[in-house]
């Protein structure tokens, strides 16, 4: 009879054995789908706060295009309605800088 109470013992504690396994397994896939949560949702929150970051700042991009927009309008405005006569020195002035910095460009030479 002894033989057969160690065997039983022996089958026992394979069983023991094949339940920690078992019960490893188990907590170790556990485990790794915990992390891939927290992973997917720490990477979500980044994209979210990076993703409104760049929404602020195109909106910035747009308030200051559509206040450069409005000061030019309103240079503009502003020129229309002023005298348009020029001193033709100053336009002379003006049209020999203009053929100045074109003939120093490399279509003309330089």
């Amino acid at each position: 009879m002894m033989q057969s109470e160690v065997i039983d013992d022996i089958l026992s504690v394979e069983d023991q054995a094949a339940a920690i396994i078992t019960d490893a397994e188990n907590k170790a896939k556990e485990m790794v789908s915990q992390a891939h949560e927290k992973a997917a949702k720490i990477i979500a929150e980044k994209v979210d706060a990076v993703r409104a970051q760049g929404k602020a700042d195109v909106e910035s991009a747009e308030a200051i295009l559509q206040q450069h927009l409005a000061e030019y309008e309103e240079e503009r405005e502003r020129i229309e309605s002023a005298d348009n006569s020029v001193d033709p020195g100053v336009l002379e002035r003006a049209a020999s800088r203009i053929v100045d910095r074109i003939c120093r460009t490399e279509y003309f030479g330089e």
